[in-house]
């Protein structure tokens, strides 16, 4: 082959090449746009999102139209650290963090809120930080099955808000079930469900154990 013809057909080869890798790229950017545009919605972390979510939220709970699942507290088998009680249980420095909870929960007012809790010991344990009432147990708020959500809804009174307290399962379930996108709740996360009917919910937001303070006051 004459050296002109190399060189020439190399030159188309890279030129190929070049509209190829431009054309792939061109192509990635539509797909990230459209999943962005179209993408699973993601619940919002209150703490950083306007003030007008919370007070929407806050709204909500006057109304009695919220159910409230709260991941417990930090438990003591992942990690080094004392327990509260026993292995299975929350770490013992996990205590003063339920027990600011219990200050904000109450400031939200508890007056018309039913209150359930998984029974194993780190569930059991944060609801005894959370409320100065017993907690009655539920096994669903364990099993974390398909039907979690409608579980929990069956749960649900009128005009009374809903506050369970399970495990990260379960708050994935909850995800899954209303078409979101997977977060990963820290313990203590509570996650906030608009119940507008027994057919339509939505996910008003989540605050992390360390931003109640700063969520619930206004912001300008």
């Amino acid at each position: 082959m004459p050296a002109s013809k190399f060189f020439k057909g190399l030159t188309l080869g890279r030129a190929n090449t070049s509209l190829l890798l431009a054309i792939a790229f061109a192509l990635a950017g539509l797909a990230f746009f459209t999943s962005q545009l179209w993408g699973v919605p993601k619940p919002a972390d209150l703490s950083e999102s306007p003030f007008a979510l919370t007070a929407n939220m806050l709204a909500q709970w006057q109304d009695g139209d919220v159910i409230v699942f709260v991941r417990h507290l930090e438990r003591c088998s992942r990690v080094d650290a004392e327990c509260l009680d026993e292995p299975t249980g929350i770490t013992q420095r996990a205590t003063q963090i339920g027990l600011a909870m219990r200050e904000q929960l109450a400031g939200l007012g508890l007056e018309a809120v039913d209150m359930y809790s998984s029974p194993l010991t780190r569930t059991s344990q944060t609801s005894a930080l959370l409320f100065s009432e017993p907690t009655a147990s539920e096994d669903f708020l364990y099993q974390c099955k398909e039907d979690f959500v409608k579980e929990a809804l069956a749960r649900k009174v009128p005009g009374r808000n809903l506050v369970l307290v399970t495990h990260s399962s379960c708050m994935d379930e909850v995800n899954a079930s209303l078409s979101y996108a997977e977060v990963d709740y820290e313990y203590g996360a509570a996650v906030f469900l608009n119940v507008e009917s027994e057919t339509e919910q939505h996910i008003l937001g989540f605050i992390d154990t360390d931003d109640w303070q700063h969520t619930l006051t206004p912001r300008s």
